[in-house]
């Protein structure tokens, strides 16, 4: 009976909590708020337009054929023939992304309800949304999956799908997944075309500045568009490399260095 009783209780609470996101996304949709997209190219808009009709029922389907779907997924994104491996990615690249974008990414799992409740309290006390509190595999599935349009359901979606990616998926792994779709502006997906599309040189030789210089961008890829938005992007780059040296990654030194060399911009 107690049994009986918990899972009765369960359920009531998921229900009285899906009703109440899809309240919140009716209320949003009138609004309008909750329906801006931030697709950045074709590729992304497809993905979305593609997203935006799929049934409830497909949308479980993929969660019971997750594996098959990442897969399918990566490359609708980026070819094969532009996949590097994780050996071959600079530690720094991996270093400075997790530095600005995710920063206890190796303590916490899919979810950082720490990150989310401080994201909460800094947008509360601002009034308005100024720090994100997604994970790096919540940005990935998000990336691969789902629609950039700010929706309750999207983000319940989302954090079972990061649940799954980190069930099947290291750590590492995952991290490989995100440097290798990402988008970096210019219409550039992945580390492979981003190094040499702005610094005409392979991800492997990458120097810690233009690995921070990459890290910066795909926070606002077309705003920090290093060419046409220099002081912009070398500001991001600048903070990139301030929180690697917080969190001990790199000393002072090495990131004054790195702030000052020349990054070989290709034009």
């Amino acid at each position: 009976m107690f049994i009986f009783r918990l899972l009765r209780r369960l359920v009531l609470i998921i229900c009285i909590i899906l009703g109440a996101i899809y309240a919140y996304d009716a209320y949003q949709s009138y609004q309008g708020t909750n329906r801006v997209s931030k697709a950045h190219t074709t590729v992304e808009q497809t993905i979305e337009k593609n997203e935006d009709t799929l049934s409830r029922w497909e949308r479980i389907y993929r969660m019971l054929t997750f594996k098959e779907k990442v897969e399918i997924a990566l490359y609708q994104r980026v070819s094969k023939d532009t996949w590097v491996k994780s050996d071959v990615i600079p530690d720094n690249a991996k270093r400075a992304l997790i530095a600005i974008e995710d920063k206890r990414y190796y303590k916490h799992g899919a979810i950082d309800v720490l990150g989310v409740s401080r994201a909460l309290y800094v947008n509360a006390v601002a009034g308005e949304t100024v720090e994100g509190g997604s994970t790096i595999t919540q940005q990935l599935v998000k990336n691969l999956f789902l629609s950039s349009k700010r929706t309750m359901t999207r983000k319940a979606e989302e954090a079972i799908l990061a649940i799954e990616m980190e069930h099947y998926y290291s750590k590492d792994e995952i991290l490989t997944m995100y440097l290798n779709t990402v988008y970096y502006g210019h219409n550039y997906y992945g580390i492979k075309e981003a190094a040499e599309g702005y610094f005409g040189t392979s991800p492997s030789r990458l120097t810690l500045g233009q690995c921070a210089m990459l890290a910066a961008l795909p926070n606002a890829p077309s705003y920090l568009d290093p060419y046409t938005n220099y002081k912009g992007a070398k500001a991001r780059q600048k903070l990139v490399l301030e929180q690697m040296v917080d969190q001990g990654m790199i000393t002072q030194a090495e990131a004054d260095y790195a702030y000052t060399q020349d990054l070989g911009l290709d034009n």
